[in-house]
């Protein structure tokens, strides 16, 4: 195939591609709507598939000493779509909505923790890289895409980005030979941008373990809002706020406490409902709670209330408790 039966293959074609990176994407990100990420901020730069440039491809195929036999084929990099995350962890998740996914038949062609496995003392360019074909012809915006046709899929975190960006064109890409220092550079670059990953983490191991998520207890609650007013809570960070403080109280059977409690003041929910704008903690299940210490355990929700004690007057009349004498 000459240059020019290349190019002219390319352009009868680019729309085929185009549809396969869009559907891709689509997909990909349907699929973690579906377990409940909110992929806006779970993707941290807008998913966008893109094609190979003209000069670019016919470069990778003619010019870099790839020895393809047939060059238009063998190129799976035609469309390609990044998905950029913040921790490791998130990556992973990708990673099984893709390999799950009936959709397509992939080939996990890079992935950086078998890359170290292989080489421990290695630190250069990560991502995890899939190419995706459709097991059965797709239709995307109007355009059939044939079975075979290849996407490829790059996952990295925020660093990993930021490093590829920075380094990748230059380096790996570069038109000149790269001293060994440059090399050396970036290559402790990644050693540390691979160690803060892992610090990240364990930061987010931290932050979201507790008994307050070992024993669901938010969870339920959400629940049991639902149940008492109709209506789905709306949580704000200041409910954060008053779980560390009283986070010693939280245990296994804190919800069925809880659910007793409400079970004997059901009057509750049409309160909740007619003051829902009256102050924020009504649009949220923690007022549960506070309802809950308010009548169990009044001495030490007020010595340790960790806001204005003026948000607790109103729930206290709710329940017909006066805090004046506390």
């Amino acid at each position: 195939m000459t240059e020019n039966e290349f190019l002219e293959k390319w352009q009868q074609e680019k729309s085929i591609y185009e549809a396969w990176g869009g559907f891709v994407t689509q997909e990909v990100q349907t699929q973690l709507n579906e377990i409940s990420i909110d992929v806006e901020s779970f993707i941290k730069v807008p998913a966008v598939p893109r094609l190979k440039a003209d000069d670019s491809l016919v470069d990778k195929a003619f010019y870099r000493n790839k020895n393809y036999k047939d060059p238009y084929s063998e190129i799976e990099d035609k469309v390609g779509v990044r998905f950029v995350v913040l921790l490791l962890s998130h990556i992973d998740m990708i990673g099984k909505v893709i390999v799950e996914s009936s959709h397509w038949e992939f080939d996990a062609c890079k992935h950086f923790d078998k890359d170290r496995r292989r080489d421990p003392l290695l630190f250069t360019y990560q991502s995890v890289h899939f190419i995706l074909r459709p097991k059965v012809e797709v239709e995307f915006n109007g355009i059939c895409v044939p079975v075979g046709t290849p996407c490829e899929v790059q996952v990295r975190t925020l660093l990993q980005h930021a490093h590829a960006e920075l380094t990748h064109d230059a380096i790996y890409k570069a038109k000149r030979s790269v001293q060994p220092e440059v090399h050396r550079t970036v290559a402790k670059s990644m050693a540390l941008i691979e160690t803060t990953d892992d610090f990240f983490g364990q930061v987010s191991s931290k932050l979201s373990s507790g008994p307050l998520e070992e024993f669901d207890v938010g969870v339920r609650l959400d629940g049991m809002y639902l149940s008492l007013t109709g209506a789905p809570p709306a949580n704000q960070k200041s409910s954060i706020v008053i779980w560390d403080e009283f986070e010693e109280l939280v245990s296994r059977d804190l919800p069925d406490r809880i659910e007793q409690f409400l079970s004997k003041n059901e009057f509750l929910g049409d309160i909740i409902k007619s003051k829902y704008l009256e102050n924020g903690l009504y649009q949220q299940s923690v007022i549960l709670f506070i309802y809950w210490m308010l009548k169990r355990k009044r001495t030490r929700l007020l010595r340790d209330w960790p806001l204005d004690r003026s948000l607790l007057e109103p729930l206290a009349t709710d329940l017909g408790i006066s805090l004046e004498s506390y």
